[in-house]
Order: structure tokens, then C-alpha cells, then sequence
């Protein structure tokens, strides 16, 4: 007896044997709908860039990025203008694991991430704190970006 995989809108279809509709498109276009993996766009062993937000307060910006596990010193953070870039490195524990993978999904290696901000920062103010897997940049705002109020006269 055939394992039955449920598929989109109700079609059912034998597992291994090809969909009819699946053809068509593959035949039209070629590979366009098959799963894509993340090596795939990011190359074996390279590091997920970190999620990020960012929250415009009235004189600074601030940066959260996720860096689970992550170690400060392995963290590169540099601001220019309203570009900040924040690189690292993520090790490879595999040395220390003992049998064989049966499925492994976490990344390792370098990452990058680059963020161009609302506004130009004053980078010699800035701050960087990391708590519980999350790095905290706090950006003032550089003094030509900080709003001003204009009195009437």
C-alpha cells in the first residue's frame, strides 16, 4: 500500500509517484518550484546573518540583533554615517559531538549584516551591550539629525 502525502487544495498524490500537475510546471519551468535549502543561497557552513529591529526614539536609534550563542569578542560592530555593520563568527562545535548527525540545521561560520539607518548617527557616542543572546546598539542621533523646534516669531 502507497504512503499518501496530502497536497495543496486536496490533491493527493502516491509518494513517488510524480504529480501530473508538478510536470507541467517543472517542464515549464524547470526547477523554479522545488524546495530551495538555505546552503543553497548562503553556501555551506556560513552563519545566518541575525534577525534584527530597529526603534527610532526622538535623539537616538536603536539596534537589537538576535546572536545566540555568539561570544562578544568573536563580534565585529562598526558605524560610519548611517551605515552600521555588524559582522561575527559563529565556531563549530562538531568536534566535540560524539556519532553521527541525524539532522543538523544550525549554521556555523561567519556572518555579516549591514543596516543603513533613517538618519546619521554620532558613532563616538554609540553603545553596544549584549544580554541573553541579544546585542543592544543605542545610536544617538548626530546633531544635524535631531529635530529642533522652531519657535514662531
Amino acid at each position: 500500500m502507497a504512503n499518501i502525502t496530502q497536497r495543496p487544495a486536496g490533491r493527493q498524490v502516491a509518494r513517488g509517484m510524480a504529480d501530473p500537475f508538478d510536470q507541467i510546471f517543472e517542464s515549464m519551468m524547470p526547477a523554479f518550484f522545488r524546495p530551495v535549502r538555505m546552503t543553497e543561497l548562503m553556501g555551506e557552513g556560513v552563519g545566518r546573518a541575525p534577525s534584527i529591529d530597529i526603534v527610532d526614539r526622538d535623539n537616538e536609534i536603536v539596534v537589537k540583533a538576535d546572536i545566540p550563542g555568539i561570544k562578544k569578542e568573536d563580534l565585529d560592530i562598526q558605524v560610519q554615517g548611517n551605515q552600521v555593520f555588524i559582522s561575527g563568527q559563529v565556531q563549530d562545535e562538531s568536534e566535540q559531538e560524539q556519532g553521527n548527525y541525524l539532522y543538523r540545521e544550525r549554521r556555523f561560520g561567519s556572518f555579516s549584516r549591514s543596516i543603513q539607518l533613517p538618519e546619521e548617527v554620532d558613532s563616538n557616542q554609540a553603545k553596544a551591550t549584549c544580554h541573553d543572546g541579544i546585542l543592544e546598539l543605542v545610536l544617538p542621533k548626530a546633531e544635524s539629525a535631531k529635530r529642533k523646534k522652531i519657535e514662531i516669531q
